[in-house]
């Protein structure tokens, strides 16, 4: 279980098949990622796509888009990557927080939650992958790892501003990273490989891009949801606070939003 400090109580969360254990000592328990609700608990439903890696590599690959697999093939024996693969990470969080912030700022999403981290890899269940050339990081991925699967919680690549074949270089190398984590993590016999979510509105060519970029790789949909269960008493009086505190800084975020472009 991943247990972490929130702005005013102790959070655990539990991934896929996981059980709570007898004494959590958190006040508030997540679970993320289960195959079905929680009974009265209100559940948020998530899409993602998952590759089975109970199948043989070869097998695994099969199932990949020629362009894919063409990519991986040229990444693997002409760009002069190096794949880096790292079971225990407490060493080289910084290095990729640093990176994935980095990358961050150019897409103008949330930076990477160090906190989070630190949990994630004090409770065993964080894995860090990168790929280089020449001593430069190009990509970095970080996983949430549970008994039998792994889940892409983070990924990023800096390539913005950046030439037509430096990019391409950079899509090499990420489906290679890809590629090559999932037989690493067959290798610890993890069974599934979970591409952390699927847009289910593909309006922007930007969803559409990435659901595409998931599907090269095969897999399934696969619907699963996260509850949110108080374990304390601290923990039931503070969820509709946060829930409160929530909508307010969302529809805060909409007006703004709205004056700026009005302006």
């Amino acid at each position: 279980m991943i247990r972490y400090r929130g702005r005013a109580v102790q959070y655990g969360e539990l991934w896929y098949d996981e059980e709570a254990p007898a004494a959590p000592d958190v006040d508030i328990m997540i679970y993320r990622q289960r195959e079905s609700p929680l009974p009265g608990v209100s559940a948020s439903p998530f899409l993602s796509l998952v590759v089975d890696l109970s199948l043989e590599p070869a097998e695994i690959r099969r199932h990949f888009g020629k362009d894919c697999r063409y990519k991986i093939r040229r990444a693997e024996v002409k760009d002069g990557l190096r794949v880096d693969l790292i079971a225990d990470p407490g060493g080289r969080l910084d290095e990729f927080s640093a990176f994935y912030d980095t990358f961050a700022r150019e897409k103008a999403v949330k930076p990477a939650d160090r906190q989070w981290l630190r949990a994630a890899c004090k409770a065993r269940q964080l894995a860090l992958a990168s790929v280089s050339r020449n001593g430069e990081a190009l990509v970095w991925h970080a996983y949430v790892v549970t008994r039998n699967t792994a889940w892409l919680q983070y990924t990023g690549s800096c390539f913005r501003n950046r030439d037509n074949d430096y990019r391409a270089l950079i899509g090499r190398a990420n489906r290679w990273l890809h590629w090559s984590t999932m037989v690493w993590f067959k290798e610890r016999g993890i069974t599934r490989y979970d591409w952390g979510g699927l847009f289910e509105d593909e309006s922007t060519p930007e969803r559409s891009g990435i659901n595409r970029f998931k599907k090269e790789f095969g897999g399934r949909p696969v619907r699963t949801y996260d509850c949110v269960v108080p374990v304390t008493l601290k923990g039931r009086l503070w969820l509709p606070l946060r829930g409160a505190w929530r909508s307010r800084t969302t529809l805060r975020d909409f007006v703004a939003q709205r004056l700026s472009r009005a302006c």
